[in-house]
């Protein structure tokens, strides 16, 4: 599977979603609010990276691999909220790095 599909899916979901947040709360998610989500998901994953490396205990219901996939997603979302191309902004960075 490719990135754009990924978009694609990605995006589909973060709808559904926004329709849960309209009907719930009235509106949908700030751009800050996604990027609460996010950071509250990397410290679940930096737990999980702990309690892997035997420095912490597993107290969350999801795994190492759920969260890592979870924190791509929040990225792809915030990427397309900002109006920024994800793919190709990572094949800069990607070249720049390769160069060095």
């Amino acid at each position: 599977m490719d990135l754009k599909e990924l978009m694609e899916r990605s995006t589909a979901i973060r709808n559904r979603y926004h329709e849960f947040e309209r009907a719930n709360h009235g509106s949908e998610w700030t751009i800050d609010e996604d990027l609460l989500a996010l950071s509250n998901d990397i410290g679940n994953l930096d737990r999980l990276v702990m309690t892997k490396n035997g420095r912490y205990y597993d107290e969350t219901p999801y795994t190492l691999e759920q969260k890592l996939a979870e924190n791509i997603w929040w990225l792809m979302e915030l990427s397309d909220r900002l109006d920024v191309n994800i793919e190709s902004e990572l094949e800069k960075f990607l070249a720049e790095k390769e160069k060095m």
